[in-house]
């Protein structure tokens, strides 16, 4: 085997090394041919394995553009790096899921959502301080006996809570817009029309109904059967619960409350011979009118 008393020296990653006791090579004086060329040395265009040098007073090399393997020099003082001032973040104009984070007047989106919070806390309390009443589940009929049941907000807000065997049916939304139906078609007030333009309450067919979905949007609703078969209501689970119909002189009208994000359903007695007027008025409810389109000057 070969074994050369001179081992290349350029190359660190060899394992070759000097035995203990050999003698070292003389360092290699640079000619003065050669020193000007290791003052400022010509940039590397390929793969550089080696040591990069210690910096030194010449003047800073031309940065490479090939790939670089070895150590970085010595960084140089903090003190001459530039100092830079972080940047306002622009405020976003996404959705903002943080509930912590405070509403920018500059984002509308941030404001709504922490409007639905805060009315959402609100309707949550209102519930928290009712009394506990009876569900669907646990009443089959509404009478002079048991006369309140209330429903889950699951059962408040889904699908289409349905009035079969009522002759006629009044409304107020929460904005106030008071309506009124017969299951004839005869109608008085204004119906409440919704995203999907769908009214809130109304007749179909025989049934009376009221979009769960945007129960938000109701206030109350009353029903009135003057028939003399039952009138029942049924959720989208399949619940059911039924009303009496009209007895010794008196009537049973129906009353559907929205408190914050639940319904309640009572059972109201009024005397059988009032009409529908005197029904309404009895109830506060004032039947609103939508001017012409030629009061507007159209």
């Amino acid at each position: 085997m070969n074994h050369s008393t001179s081992p290349r020296t350029d190359l660190v990653f060899l394992r070759r090394r000097i035995k203990p006791g050999s003698a070292q090579p003389a360092a290699v004086q640079p000619s003065a041919a050669q020193a000007p060329a290791a003052a400022s040395p010509a940039p590397s265009a390929g793969l550089s394995l080696g040591r990069p040098s210690a910096p030194t007073t010449a003047p800073a090399a031309a940065p490479s553009s090939g790939l670089t393997l070895g150590r970085p020099a010595s960084a140089q003082p903090a003190a001459a790096m530039p100092q830079s001032r972080p940047s306002q973040a622009a405020p976003t104009a996404g959705l903002v899921l943080g509930g912590g984070a405070p509403a920018s007047s500059s984002n509308p989106r941030a404001r709504m959502l922490a409007a639905q919070r805060e009315k959402s806390k609100r309707e949550d309390h209102e519930v928290g301080l009712l009394f506990p009443a009876p569900r669907i589940e646990d009443v089959y009929e509404l009478n002079l006996v048991q006369r309140l049941l209330r429903l889950t907000p699951l059962q408040s807000a889904v699908g289409t809570l349905v009035v079969s065997g009522s002759t006629a049916a009044a409304w107020e939304s929460v904005r106030r817009v008071t309506g009124g139906q017969t299951v004839d078609g005869h109608k008085a007030g204004t119906p409440v029309m919704t995203s999907g333009n769908r009214e809130l309450v109304g007749y179909h067919g025989r049934d009376a109904l009221i979009t769960l979905r945007h129960v938000r949007e109701l206030r109350r609703a009353i029903f009135i059967n003057r028939s003399s078969a039952a009138m029942g209501v049924r959720l989208f689970s399949g619940d059911t619960v039924a009303l009496p119909p009209a007895a010794d002189g008196a009537q049973i009208v129906l009353l559907v409350h929205r408190i914050g994000n639940v319904l309640e359903l009572r059972a109201e007695p009024v005397p059988r011979d009032w009409q529908d007027q005197q029904i309404w008025q009895e109830f506060d409810f004032t039947m609103t009118h939508q001017a012409p389109s030629s009061a507007y000057g159209r």
